[in-house]
């Protein structure tokens, strides 16, 4: 009886041992099995980070395609080798983020699910100048890349060659458009004036670090604080900035994408970058800007040209289908505001006008009283070296005209009292039956005030260049005094519903005023939208 109860104690207790030996190697293999998971992936990362990340989410296997080809090797593209993220693409809706500050993957926000989930990261080659990240200049069909030389001589080069621009070294890109009927030259060929017909210069998609942001509290004639040395700072590349990557924000837009949202700035803060709304709209890597006021040739048709009269009295609504129709294959359109305010911020950067050490030199401005194109003060364009002042660069690859010459009408307007619908004016155009918002910008009515700052869209520079002040009396050129702004204290008057349009740059009769400060790349006023003698319009293309 004895032995029995032994015997059975016995086998009670190999079973327990059994038991526990058997947990434990189940236990041991999980955990081996889960080092190896992690180890794996942790590997993964290591690739792209150098170190082994503090990574909250296990779950997250890797995979990378270049040129939109899938990648076998383990061996990601490391920083400065030649490319750029376009984006990352996650399985079941995880989301993460690319920084290019760190080359690394950020704000993985899971799904909550166990199971493994692929994010695929999209790198693209960059072909062109490495600082642009992308945003290399597109020719469009009949454009011809340039070189502008000394004295204005133009010659083509290869797209692909070094020596057609270097935005680190302030030499923007330049392509001309040639008269029909003209045959198009060899590659180092000079180019004659009398063959071109239009001239264009790119504007890389960049976004620019926010510097007065203050959402419907801009202070009212308070007196200017001098930004003239504000090197704004810019950083080119085709990705958007977005609120969930550090020190970005993403940019107020409608819910087309087509146009900057007017006086909003959602989770924007000073010091974040943002993308400017001027490169969203139609998106790309950039856009064309006429390298001067728009003209007419001999038969009444537009040309883009220096030396010539620009095309003044003009309506906005006139301006506005002219441009459309110039090149409408290239998307042409009468420049809108936030457009000007993009060539702006980056002609006031160390891209543009302001040296490395970050000290800024003013546009100088086109006072030809007779409306040439091209000329600084009363020089014509490359008859002496001091025109390339006028220019958006300090050289010849830049912009002309952006101060003084005539003011340029803006595909820009102002809503009625009813929040919603614009104010046409005398400007002979409705744009309620346009089925694309993205060729014109709509800002708020605040009131009657001429300050009507708070209604601007972020990188259009118009409430960012307060603060703002009245300068003179009523015996001064604006009859009552002049609102000016902190940016080489230009012209300061907004949009109200009597004068819904803005126009911007100033005009070439007020070199006689103020020693011309009130004119510049900087100044902005408004019409009702009618021609006028000292009113011309510029074409971009999207």
């Amino acid at each position: 009886m004895n032995l029995k109860r032994f015997n059975k104690h016995r086998k009670q207790k190999e079973i327990v041992i059994g038991s526990i030996i058997t947990i434990i190697v189940i236990i041991g293999g999980i955990s081996l099995y889960r080092s190896f998971a992690m180890y794996e992936e942790k590997a993964s990362f290591d690739v792209l980070k150098g170190t082994v990340p503090d990574f909250s989410t296990k779950d997250i296997t890797l995979a990378f395609t270049i040129d939109g080809q899938t990648q076998t090797n383990t061996n990601f593209p490391n920083k400065g080798e030649g490319y750029i993220v376009e984006n990352v693409e996650c399985e079941d809706n995880v989301i993460a983020n690319w920084n290019n500050s760190t080359w690394s993957l950020e704000n993985i926000k899971n799904n909550g699910e166990a199971k493994k989930v692929k994010c695929t990261v999209k790198f693209k080659t960059i072909k062109g100048e490495p600082i642009l990240n992308g945003a290399d200049p597109v020719l469009g069909e009949g454009m011809i890349p340039v070189k502008i030389g000394d004295k204005g001589v133009v010659k083509k080069v290869k797209p692909e060659s070094g020596e057609w621009y270097s935005y680190e070294d302030k030499e923007w890109a330049n392509a001309v458009i040639l008269v029909d009927g003209t045959k198009e030259p060899e590659v180092g060929e000079e180019i004659q004036e009398s063959d071109i017909e239009s001239y264009f210069v790119w504007i890389p998609k960049y976004s620019y670090r926010l510097f007065d942001v203050q959402s419907g509290n801009y202070p009212s004639e308070t007196g200017i604080i001098s930004k003239n040395n504000l090197a704004i700072q810019i950083k080119f590349g085709l990705i958007n900035t977005n609120d969930s990557v550090k020190d970005e924000c993403t940019t107020p837009m409608n819910k087309n994408k087509t146009q900057g949202l007017s006086g909003e700035s959602w989770n924007c803060e000073m010091g974040n970058y943002i993308t400017p709304s001027a490169f969203l709209a139609f998106g790309g890597n950039g856009f064309w800007v006429g390298k001067f006021e728009t003209s007419q040739n001999n038969n009444g048709g537009i040309q883009i040209k220096p030396n010539v009269t620009s095309w003044r009295n003009i309506a906005i609504g006139d301006a506005f289908k002219n441009s459309q129709n110039y090149m409408s294959k290239l998307q042409s359109h009468l420049m809108k505001n936030t457009e000007w305010g993009a060539v702006a911020y980056l002609t006031q950067s160390i891209y543009g006008r302001c040296d490395k050490n970050k000290t800024c030199s003013e546009v100088t401005i086109n006072g030809y009283s007779n409306y040439k194109t091209g000329y600084t003060n009363t020089t014509a364009y490359g008859e002496q070296d001091n025109e390339q002042l006028a220019s958006t660069t300090g050289n010849y690859s830049g912009i002309y005209d952006m101060s003084g010459g005539a003011w340029e009408l803006m595909a820009s307007v102002i809503v009625g009292t009813d929040g919603k619908t614009p104010v046409w004016g005398s400007s002979g155009l409705d744009l309620s039956t346009l089925n694309d918002s993205k060729y014109y910008d709509v800002y708020k009515n605040y009131g009657t005030s001429i300050g009507n700052w708070n209604s601007r869209i972020l990188g259009d520079a118009i409430g960012e260049v307060g603060p703002f002040a009245v300068y003179g009396n009523s015996g001064t050129h604006c009859g009552g005094g002049c609102l000016i702004g902190s940016m080489y204290g230009d012209y300061a008057w907004w949009l109200t519903s009597g004068l819904p349009f803005g126009f911007r740059g100033g005009r070439a009769d007020d070199a006689s005023f103020n020693n011309g400060s009130y004119s510049g790349i900087f100044a902005f006023s408004h019409s009702d939208g009618g021609g006028g003698v000292d009113k011309g319009f510029r074409i971009t293309l999207g």
